[in-house]
């Protein structure tokens, strides 16, 4: 066995991959193969007569990717790749339906029909369940009725705006499990206002967003500043208020002395409409605007995808999560404050209950539109997914325990469902 033959049996049973006795590789580049990161070989020839793409050769596989003296047949045919082909020279091993080492690509139809399946599956799912419910017996007479859509349509109001709450940090990539229990703070600061103080209504509802905004200031603040844990510190805060809130209130509601135009606001339509989603469809249009067509928002996104090339690119990580979590405040105190107009009262118990299935209809909402990222339009359609399925349920005489566990399913899948796209599009917010 010759020197030559005895080191290339040396270093195959190393795990090395070296490149071929080809004599033009070896003129080209000096006798010695270039060595990539990793210990990954290529051939870097540019071969551009012979329309040849380099590629990586695997130090390990073995019957992954040839060497470069083996003929070019681990190398991409710029003529091949323009009709759809990947030559391999040989098939690798466990490559099924490619003959003769050529792997074809999906056709265009395909990809299309799946690209639109991704992208707006969750539609097209609430279309058809918005049919079924229609068609099928039991629900079909009442189901898309004035009535219930109406019923529909404003108890759904404070769900969007908890949501979207809950919606501007993950945005950032960090999880916000305090909105459901800031808008319950928020409602019974409004509702103690104007039942026990006697202020203006208008007072009252600026007080609510005030106490809204201020304990999301102190999320961010702890978040931001100390880089505490988003999950650790929310649920603390969360903890916190509805121990506080049950405090106050010694379990009991505030519901007596509440002003009548408040409770005539959350429970009256104007034109047919809840009077509540003249606030709802606002806040959408501007949550969707800021967050999908500022700089704000693509800061935010830029946090979630990688904090620390945000940073060296010279954004102010630091204040767009601060900046954050007090908009949610914000919006929390928005949606506590519709909660007593809605319910006429306010108690310990309402608003947190409104935290999982706004935190549902996100992570539903991130499968869908921007299949992987949280976004606005697919919250709103996680929404009302969710609502028209418990509205059917309910309307086909489910128990009261159906609305909990058909929430809990569509967590856990929708969730689970978030983590798959985000992975193959590479990034996303931090829980992925």
């Amino acid at each position: 066995m010759s020197a030559r033959a005895r080191a290339n049996e040396n270093d195959s049973g190393s795990g090395k991959v070296r490149a071929s006795d080809d004599p033009r590789t070896a003129a080209g580049n000096g006798g010695t193969p270039p060595r990539a990161a990793g210990g990954v070989m290529s051939d870097s020839r540019a071969d551009a007569g012979g329309g040849r793409i380099r590629m990586p050769l695997a130090p390990e596989d073995g019957g992954g990717l040839p060497t470069a003296g083996e003929g070019g047949g681990g190398l991409l045919s710029a003529g091949e790749a323009a009709g759809g082909l990947i030559s391999t020279g040989e098939a690798p091993e466990g490559l099924a339906g490619a003959p003769g080492g050529v792997a074809r690509r999906a056709g265009p139809r395909h990809g299309e029909l799946f690209n639109f399946s991704i992208h707006y599956g969750l539609i097209l799912l609430l279309v058809a369940e918005i049919v079924f419910f229609r068609l099928y017996g039991p629900t079909g007479a009442v189901f898309l009725s004035h009535a219930n859509l109406v019923a529909l349509f404003g108890s759904q109001a404070v769900v969007c705006i908890v949501a979207l709450a809950a919606l501007v940090p993950l945005t950032a990539g960090y999880i916000d499990l305090s909105p459901g229990a800031i808008t319950g703070m928020a409602s019974i600061t409004s509702a103690t206002a104007v039942a026990r103080f006697h202020v203006p209504v208008l007072v009252a509802i600026l007080l609510g967003v005030a106490i809204g905004t201020l304990l999301g200031t102190v999320n961010g603040f702890l978040i931001a500043r100390f880089e505490f844990s988003s999950i650790v510190t929310t649920l603390g805060v969360s903890i916190a208020l509805s121990g506080v809130m049950l405090w106050y209130t010694g379990g009991s509601t505030i519901g007596s002395n509440i002003p009548q135009s408040l409770v005539n606001f959350g429970s009256l339509n104007w034109l047919g409409i809840p009077r509540v989603m003249f606030v709802m469809v606002p806040v959408i249009l501007i949550c969707w605007f800021l967050l999908e067509n500022t700089p704000f928002g693509r800061y935010l996104q830029a946090t979630a995808s990688n904090p620390r090339s945000a940073r060296l690119v010279g954004l102010n990580v630091r204040r767009n999560v601060f900046s954050a979590f007090m908009l949610s405040g914000f919006l929390a105190g928005v949606a506590g404050v519709l909660l007593t107009a809605r319910s006429g009262a306010a108690d310990s118990t309402t608003g947190p209950s409104y935290l999982f299935p706004a935190l549902a209809a996100v992570f539903l909402g991130a499968t869908t539109i921007h299949p992987g990222r949280p976004n606005t339009w697919g919250t709103v359609i996680g929404i009302f997914f969710v609502a028209f399925g418990v509205s059917g349920l309910s309307l086909m005489g489910a128990s009261a325990w159906a609305s909990d566990v058909f929430n809990g399913i569509i967590l856990i899948v929708a969730a689970g469902m978030a983590i798959v796209f985000a992975r193959r599009r590479g990034g996303g917010p931090r829980l992925f």
